[in-house]
């Protein structure tokens, strides 16, 4: 699928544009009070969007929140996903934040049944995203999809364990890519010029990278150069 490319220069261009075009998906979700499922990437590059986002008038109360991914570590290890999300775009918003964590089991491969049921729940079978927030790391990784895991080849289920690269570090828990190609638009989040090689093998098609493995049908990417 082609990717549309939005590139800014500047942080406040990027904000502004990331939620211009989050309110047009909003206002054209049918019916207007059914539920918007967003599911949130982690990482550093989307801290500014969501403390941004915090201090909006959103229509909170419609509006369910999900994680893409998440460490296997306490939500108060700095290393977690929701932890970073809840201080960012949670603080201000408190209660109406309704956010889904992926902590509901006492071991992984419970807390992604869990997570998979859940989606299958509220989203249908395959669950389908109004919005999916996503990195793209400088080996072409997505969410936690990184190349060569065992998640990569997952089809049946919409969320799974999956180790970390080079085995090193906490497991991950992660969407898988029925989940993610069942979305209503996928939008990659990419900061600073560090990535431009990366970026450039995703837009030409790149197969090989786990990030080029969407195939959702509406995807963007929005390229902030000077993050």
């Amino acid at each position: 699928m082609a990717i549309s490319v939005f590139s800014f220069h500047e942080r406040e261009a990027w904000l502004d544009r990331l939620t211009g075009d989050f309110r047009v998906l909003l206002s054209e979700t049918r019916p207007p009070d059914r539920p918007f499922h967003v599911a949130l990437s982690g990482g550093s590059t989307p801290i500014p969007l969501y403390r941004h986002w915090a201090g909006l008038d959103l229509p909170w109360e419609r509006i369910d929140w999900w994680i893409g991914d998440e460490r296997w570590v306490p939500v108060t290890d700095s290393r977690s996903n929701e932890g970073m999300i809840r201080s960012s775009l949670g603080a201000p918003a408190g209660a109406r934040l309704r956010l889904k964590s992926w902590h509901g089991g006492v071991e992984p491969l419970e807390a992604a049944r869990l997570y998979d049921n859940a989606l299958r729940r509220e989203l249908g079978d395959p669950p389908a995203f109004d919005l999916i927030l996503l990195g793209v790391g400088g080996d072409g990784h997505t969410a936690s999809l990184f190349p060569g895991s065992p998640a990569l080849e997952e089809r049946v289920s919409y969320a799974a364990p999956n180790p970390p690269p080079g085995a090193e570090g906490p497991l991950r828990l992660t969407l898988t890519y029925p989940c993610l190609d069942a979305a209503r638009s996928v939008w990659f989040l990419v900061a600073g010029g560090a990535k431009e090689k990366i970026v450039e093998r995703l837009l030409s098609g790149d197969k090989t990278l786990p990030a080029g493995r969407i195939q959702a049908i509406d995807q963007r990417l929005y390229w902030v150069r000077d993050g």
